[in-house]
């Protein structure tokens, strides 16, 4: 999955979603204790959801209607 390319990450389902976990740690080579495992898979299901909802508006809408502002955290 490419850094600009989010289809791989969006369609994953549930139950792949601890499989992308494992591998993407391993690739990182960042492991995750066994103890934290459910509720990274658990934050990285929901971040999927925000980020196809997110994507969802995006699409939905042109410029025109919904003009871009600078993120200010």
């Amino acid at each position: 999955m490419s850094g600009g390319d989010l289809s791989a990450f969006q369609n994953l389902t549930d139950a792949k979603v601890a499989a992308y976990l494992d591998r993407r740690s391993a690739e990182l080579g960042l492991p995750v204790p066994e103890s934290c495992r459910a509720g990274v898979a658990e934050n990285l299901a929901l971040l999927r959801d925000q980020t196809a909802l997110f994507c969802g508006e995006l699409a939905g809408q042109s410029e025109a209607d919904a003009p871009a502002e600078a993120f200010e955290p």
